[in-house]
């Protein structure tokens, strides 16, 4: 599949996935496999290497971030619903540590999305960096 393509569709998904959670896991998923996989490089190949490392720690660090803050998601639900048998009004907190811990997944995930794109971006000749 075309790599310009293939951004497309996640900058789709990471626009969507305000309104729809599992667009940003998709999103999530796809960057960790890029991530992990060894025999892709990440990074265009004008980067300094230097600047790639620290691009790619910070890559590293937002996608655990996000995928920390979406295990908390479920975690909180079940805690409280299903283990702690919490009553009602207790479990309008549990939905707000929810939504809060999803505003830091989707930021995290955004947050590798964008230092994925801007690695990805090649710097045009005579443009000082």
């Amino acid at each position: 599949m075309n790599n310009k393509l293939l951004i497309g569709i996640i900058v789709v998904l990471v626009i969507v996935a305000a309104w729809f959670p599992l667009a940003l896991i998709a999103v999530w998923i796809y960057l960790v496999w890029m991530v992990w996989k060894k025999k892709i490089n990440i990074f265009h190949d004008q980067m300094e290497p230097k600047s790639a490392e620290r691009h790619l720690k910070w890559l590293k660090t937002c996608l655990l971030v996000g995928g920390m803050s979406w295990a908390m998601i479920w975690i909180s639900i079940l805690l409280g619903a299903y283990i702690f048998h919490l009553p009602e009004e207790a479990m309008d907190n549990v939905f707000y540590i929810a939504v809060s811990f999803h505003v830091v997944s989707s930021m995290a995930t955004i947050g590798g999305f964008v230092i994925f794109l801007k690695g990805r971006r090649k710097q045009a000749k005579g443009i000082p960096k």
